[in-house]
């Protein structure tokens, strides 16, 4: 998994002391996804605005892509969501750190189980539909962030984008974990995405009033008001126990279980 940081920080190392140091990676909305000033009003009902102009993002450039390493063309890639981009990258190196061979890989019954729920791309690419292009629908449908890294990498597994709100990567994690129980796939890769790309999404979740106006989240503390939206692309490489240390695979962790909630509905005659 990379994690990149404010200050353009690109290893898990950097994480693990940010973590211990307790430093926050908060910071202003970056000048480079929108204007966020243009948007802000202190009161949070005020139609079109928001209240709130930080959080916790990636300082990089989004849009920065090699895209030649991936076999993708100038004039795909130009329509390509940033999520997709980053996505591929960071489960390159994903591979890379699990001594994984893309030669290997390719054509080998592994799973890609994606989460997002974020639509920015789509939102700011509909502005201007006359605009659209035979690369489009791959290049912001949400779906593809799954299916592009199947088909960049040939993985012949299941493929599909998960999105359950702010539970979307652990759900995919579960998923993930059934298809190796299961026998559905011989290897999994799980992979979240989160973006802020357009204004939309942040004015919408303020007048649903889950926003902090201080941008800052204070997790189960008397003090929290709301939460400061955060980004991040990272991604892990599953298999089943037995199969990793059979083939001498590198093991970072063991994932000891999983669930997800169960609802009982009675029905009454």
């Amino acid at each position: 998994m990379r994690c990149r940081l404010p200050g353009g920080a690109s290893d898990t190392s950097k994480l693990w002391n940010l973590l211990k140091s307790g430093r926050s990676g908060q910071c202003e909305i970056p000048k480079s996804r929108f204007n966020a000033d243009a948007f802000f009003n202190k009161d949070p009902d005020f139609p079109g605005s928001i209240h709130s102009t930080g959080g916790y993002f990636i300082e990089d450039d989004v849009r920065l892509f090699e895209n030649a390493v991936f076999g993708i063309n100038n004039l795909e890639a130009s329509y390509m969501d940033a999520q997709q981009r980053q996505l591929l990258e960071v489960v390159f190196e994903c591979f890379e750190t699990a001594g994984a061979t893309i030669q290997n890989l390719s054509g080998t019954n592994v799973g890609c189980y994606v989460a997002n729920f974020t639509t920015d791309f789509v939102t700011m690419q509909a502005k201007g539909p006359e605009s659209f292009h035979r690369y489009s629908a791959t290049g912001f449908g949400p779906t593809i962030l799954a299916n592009r890294i199947s088909h960049v990498f040939n993985l012949k597994g299941p493929s599909f984008v998960m999105d359950t709100a702010c539970s979307s990567s652990l759900y995919a994690l579960h998923t993930a974990c059934q298809g190796l129980r299961l026998q559905e796939c011989d290897a999994a890769v799980v992979a979240g995405a989160n973006l802020v790309q357009s204004p939309e999404s942040y004015i919408a979740m303020v007048k649903a009033g889950v926003l902090s106006a201080s941008s800052t989240s204070h997790t189960f503390d008397s003090s929290a008001d709301g939460y400061g939206r955060g980004e991040g692309i990272g991604a892990l490489y599953l298999k089943r126990l037995s199969d990793a240390i059979r083939e001498n695979d590198p093991i970072r962790g063991v994932i000891r279980g999983t669930a997800v909630n169960r609802q009982v509905v009675q029905l009454h005659r």
